[in-house]
C-alpha cells in the first residue's frame, strides 16, 4: 500500500502561481526548461528565491497530471471551475488530501452535514497514523501543520468557510463539462468526492 507523505506541510494551494506556470505550458513551453526558468527568473513573483524553489516542485507535479483540455480550462474558465481543476490535481498528487476529501468532506456532503469540526479532523488523522509509518512518527507540530494545510486547501478551493474552530461546508456546483472531463480520463470518483455526487 502506498504510504502517506508529509511534504504537504510546504505545499499550500498555490492558485495564482500555478496559473502563471500553466499559461506558459499552454503556450508550448517545455516543462523541464520552464521549471529551471522559474527558479532563474522568478516567474511566479515570490519575494524570496528559497520560496520559489520550495513551491516549484508541487506546481509542476500538479500540472503534470492535467491533460491539455483540463490545462486549458484551468487557465481560461471561471475562477470557481479553475479552482476545482487545481483541487483535482492536488488530490491526484497528494494521497492525504485525496483521502480527506473522499472520506470526510464527501461523507459530510452525502449526509447533508453543515460542518467539519475539529474532532472530525483529529479523529481522521489519528486513524491515518495507525495505518501510516510516515505519519506515525511525525512530531505534534508536523501533525498540526498537515491538518492546517489540508483545511487551508479546502478553504482556498472554496469547499469550506472557517467559522471560529469549525468549517462550514459549501456544496459546490460542478460544471457538467468538468464532470465529463474527469469521467473521460477515468477519474469520475474525484468529481464525485468534490461535488458530493452519488
Amino acid at each position: 500500500m502506498e504510504d502517506y507523505s508529509a511534504k504537504l506541510t510546504g505545499e499550500p494551494f498555490l492558485y495564482n502561481e500555478t496559473k502563471i506556470i500553466a499559461e506558459f505550458l499552454l503556450n508550448g513551453e517545455n516543462p523541464k526548461e520552464l521549471k529551471k526558468r522559474n527558479i532563474e527568473e522568478n516567474l511566479i513573483h515570490h519575494k524570496k528565491i528559497g520560496s520559489v524553489k520550495r513551491v516549484n516542485a508541487p506546481i509542476f507535479r500538479r500540472l503534470s497530471v492535467l491533460n491539455k483540455d483540463l490545462l486549458n480550462d484551468f487557465v481560461h474558465s471561471d475562477i470557481e471551475n479553475s479552482k476545482y481543476i487545481l483541487l483535482y490535481a492536488i488530490m491526484k498528487t497528494d494521497k492525504l488530501v485525496r483521502d480527506f476529501i473522499i472520506e470526510i468532506y464527501r461523507d459530510k456532503l452525502l449526509m447533508r452535514k453543515e460542518y467539519i469540526e475539529k474532532f472530525d479532523i483529529d479523529n481522521w488523522y489519528e486513524e491515518k497514523c495507525i495505518l501510516s509509518e510516515t505519519l506515525k512518527y511525525r512530531s505534534d507540530a508536523t501533525a498540526a501543520k498537515l491538518k492546517q494545510v489540508i483545511m487551508k486547501i479546502l478553504q482556498d478551493s472554496e469547499l469550506v468557510i472557517k467559522e471560529k474552530d469549525k468549517f462550514r461546508i459549501i456544496r459546490p456546483l460542478l460544471k457538467e463539462k468538468y464532470i465529463n472531463q474527469l469521467d473521460a480520463i477515468g477519474n469520475i470518483e474525484y468529481a464525485k468526492a468534490i461535488g458530493g455526487l452519488v
